[in-house]
């Protein structure tokens, strides 16, 4: 998941990116986190200060921009944090590979942007709830009108994915009596879709929603049916990770998310780096 938003988001965020407060009010984002609006703040003593560790080239989420400053949705989600808890906090990009032994290292505090929620990180570190899950979606010409998105609707359709993802595994298990055409590029794949040589493609909802904005698609397609959740396929979660002997400190970023949630400005900060809602 993490390098197929990393190479076409950094290509079309620059002139995607829109105002916060005009997109805040156009766009709408799912709530990816339940509140127990009861729940009391942790009793837990921060530090006054913290280092954040976050992936270099995990467009939207984290990136660098030419200047050499670490921005994206994870990290102003997560300096929003900061500032919920009053602590302050500095931002350390390092890479992908690097993130679990520079936290294990104690290079920094929070890792806040990189890996995906698994048994194992979730095992070996002490993980907040997902503040994010993929989706995937079809995307189709804008005349699309198949009766539906069920298996029965698109049966015989040709439908394209690119070979040896997560979304070919779930095509194969849910859409078996559809045409299923593999691409191991994705830009042949949507000329593909543009041109009318698919009915429909399959692909993670983030990529659609830049590649739709972007001048290769010409206007000629959008979303067909809903985003599909799959969490034995391509719906993951991404979390922020402390040392498991920090889980007080997990803890409070747990809360400061929840708070930025429910005030609307997770939602803000998601308008500002999506070109459209990609769900």
């Amino acid at each position: 998941m993490r390098r197929l938003y990393s190479s076409l988001a950094a290509l079309s965020l620059i002139a995607a990116i829109p105002s916060v407060a005009g997109a805040a009010e156009a766009l709408q984002f799912p709530l990816f986190r339940h509140i127990d609006r009861q729940a009391p703040a942790p009793q837990v003593t921060l530090p006054k200060a913290l280092t954040l560790l976050t992936d270099e080239d995990f467009a939207p989420f984290s990136f660098k921009t030419a200047e050499g400053r670490a921005t994206g949705i994870s990290v102003d989600l997560a300096l929003a944090a900061c500032a919920e808890l009053k602590i302050q906090c500095q931002v350390k990009p390092v890479p992908f590979a690097s993130l679990l032994s520079s936290l294990q290292e104690k290079q920094g505090n929070v890792v806040i942007a990189g890996p995906v929620a698994t048994a194992g990180t979730v095992a070996s570190f002490a993980a907040t709830k997902p503040y994010y899950f993929s989706f995937s979606q079809f995307v189709g010409k804008v005349s699309t009108n198949f009766p539906g998105q069920d298996e029965r609707s698109l049966a015989g359709r040709r439908l394209g994915f690119i070979a040896g993802t997560q979304q070919e595994a779930f095509l194969k298990k849910h859409y078996d009596r559809a045409n299923l055409v593999p691409f191991t590029d994705a830009t042949a794949m949507y000329e593909a879709l543009r041109t009318g040589g698919l009915d429909l493609v399959f692909v993670d909802s983030l990529q659609a929603a830049f590649w739709l904005k972007g001048p290769d698609a010409r206007e000629c397609c959008a979303p067909f049916g809903q985003s599909f959740v799959d969490k034995d396929t391509f719906t993951h979660g991404l979390t922020m990770l402390t040392r498991s002997e920090d889980a007080g400190l997990r803890d409070a970023f747990d809360y400061a998310l929840d708070r930025l949630q429910d005030k609307g400005s997770t939602s803000a900060i998601l308008s500002s780096y999506l070109p459209v809602s990609p769900f």
